[in-house]
């Protein structure tokens, strides 16, 4: 009876429905084109890998022909993968080129600090430099929001798994039984190896002793390969990812355009131009007590308090970002200003002189510098402030065009610059440039005493005028100038013995322990120290005291 009256009652049809209907369906997996040339990038990307983690195993500080080689073969794997398509445009050229110097000062120059800045260098002009050429971003290379584009686009095809996923499912559809039966194999073969090998050692002894120094071999040499293999290969989804944008950008993941463009900000020019002339009047009054200080001499300085050698090595640096923080200010105030009225021309006279104003607070800087460097001797970060000086006085040229001039490319001239003013930093080679002034400062002095612990940040390349000293100079803890000498040339022969380390300096200092007159003023500083511990006087000699440290070179 019961279920009798089960089946009369009438039965609620749509629960099944609606839990059909809550049943969450999945996203359709995007399907990313895969030809032959997508299966070869696999392998070729695992290379890449390799070098990439032999690179971060050395860090860059140590890099040397490496860094060279694995940038060879990232545009040679990309010039194979996606053609001479957009290759050859003028921009794209200029940025290759500087892509490639860079990347070849690691096997030019030793020096540590550019190695580590150019670790940041490199990837970011090699972003703009890809993008450009590949024609995915929205905004050109002259607009100064590209750099952070191009960091999103670089980001964006690191972490697109996608393409090489579906590379490797295509690969296990064209030969998974073979690749099955192939590790299945192997997996059986490897334990009846070792039960061979263990049975063979006990019945020859010989056989037994090479087993033993093959094992020895492997611990020591395929282990550390076995670990670049393995990063290597936890780098491919990575590097696959990003080729594969490079050579199809219609696949990336695309933004929704804007419904309308952005209004630039803009006001009335009232405010920048008060902004500007009271910092007109506050450099210009700046200005003339420094005129004062500077041209009144140590007389002057005197009665204030002030040691003619405190205020010339006071102030270049803050003198430097001051122009900096100037320059900024007039960009801002040109930017945000409606460029109409009289205001309009107000704010563009007096944005001229607080650039006219910033170049001489940079012809003080640099005049301070100077004085400090005749009477302490050049350093290599008082060599990149000179340096700093140079690049922005071209950025203060350039806004003094962009104030007068709306259309004028200023972001593509500071970038062009800034590029051009880092390689050629890069290849003066700084190294050389402060030693052998120095060098040739104490020389010139006379004296027997000359403070150099500037040379503790450089390279070995500083080592070179460092020969040019008389033979009998000795260091401030008694140690000869010669032991020292041999002690960098021997770490460059070190570097120079190994391809990833390998430099031309290095090559070239390592050569120098040959040297017959290197040798011969090693003898005669060895003599005149051994003399001394004696109690012996050096006739006819004068013994010059070397007050440095080397040991960090």
């Amino acid at each position: 009876m019961m279920e009798d009256e089960k089946r009369m009652l009438p039965q609620d049809t749509s629960r099944p429905h609606l839990e059909r209907r809550r049943t969450p369906q999945p996203p359709p997996q995007k399907h990313y084109p895969i030809d032959g040339k997508d299966r070869v990038l696999l392998l070729l990307a695992w290379g890449l890998g390799v070098l990439l983690s032999e690179v971060l195993i050395l860090w860059f500080h140590h890099c040397g022909l490496i860094v060279p080689v694995l940038v060879g073969g990232w545009y040679g794997v990309l010039l194979w993968y996606r053609g001479l398509e957009g290759f050859t445009s003028r921009v794209n050229l200029v940025l290759f080129g500087a892509v490639c110097l860079l990347a070849l000062s690691y096997g030019l120059f030793p020096n540590p600090w550019f190695r580590g800045w150019n670790a940041l260098a490199l990837p970011l002009l090699m972003t703009v430099q890809l993008f450009q050429w590949s024609d995915t971003p929205r905004y050109p290379w002259s607009s100064p929001v590209m750099v952070g584009e191009r960091l999103l686009l670089l980001l964006e095809g690191l972490f697109t798994f996608g393409p090489s996923l579906q590379t490797v499912q295509s690969l296990s559809k064209c030969s998974h039984r073979r690749t099955a039966g192939v590790l299945a194999g192997l997996l059986v073969s490897v334990p009846l190896l070792l039960v061979a090998i263990s049975l063979l050692g006990t019945a020859d002894a010989f056989f037994r002793y090479v087993i033993a120094g093959a094992v020895a071999w492997v611990v020591d040499h395929v282990t550390v390969w076995l670990l670049r293999l393995v990063l290597g290969l936890c780098a491919i989804p990575f590097l696959f990812g990003l080729l594969y944008i490079l050579r199809r950008p219609q696949s990336r993941l695309e933004r929704p355009a804007s419904k309308r463009a952005a209004v630039p900000f803009t006001l009335d020019p009232l405010p920048p131009a008060t902004v500007l002339a009271m910092l007109d009047v506050l450099y210009s009054f700046f200005l003339a007590v420094q005129s004062a200080a500077l041209f009144g001499g140590a007389s002057y300085l005197g009665r204030a308090g002030i040691s003619y050698a405190e205020y010339a090595r006071s102030g270049f640096f803050q003198l430097v970002f001051v122009a900096l923080f100037n320059l900024t200010v007039v960009l801002v105030c040109i930017h945000i200003s409606r460029p109409s009225g009289r205001s309009w021309q107000a704010v563009r006279v007096l944005a001229s002189i607080l650039v006219g104003l910033s170049g001489i607070l940079l012809v003080s800087a640099a005049w301070r510098m100077s004085l400090y460097v005749g009477a302490y001797g050049l350093s290599f970060k008082r060599f990149l402030t000179y340096w700093g000086m140079v690049i922005l006085a071209v950025f203060l040229a350039a806004a003094l065009l962009k104030i007068w001039n709306a259309r004028f490319p200023f972001f593509s001239v500071i970038f062009m610059a800034s590029v051009i003013g880092w390689l050629l930093l890069n290849y003066c080679n700084v190294d050389i440039i402060v030693s052998q002034y120095n060098v040739s400062r104490f020389l010139r002095s006379g004296e027997t005493v000359l403070e150099c612990s500037y040379l503790k940040n450089l390279s070995y390349n500083a080592l070179g005028p460092l020969e040019h000293l008389p033979g009998n100079t000795v260091t401030g803890t008694g140690e000869p100038l010669s032991q020292l000498l041999s002690e960098g040339r021997e770490r460059a022969a070190r570097e120079a013995s190994d391809w990833r380390t390998w430099s031309v300096s290095a090559q070239l200092a390592a050569g120098g322990l040959s040297s017959s007159s290197f040798q011969s003023a090693a003898g005669r500083c060895w003599g005149l120290v051994s003399q001394a511990e004696e109690g012996e006087v050096c006739t006819g000699q004068q013994t010059a005291i070397l007050v440095c440290d080397l040991h960090h070179t």
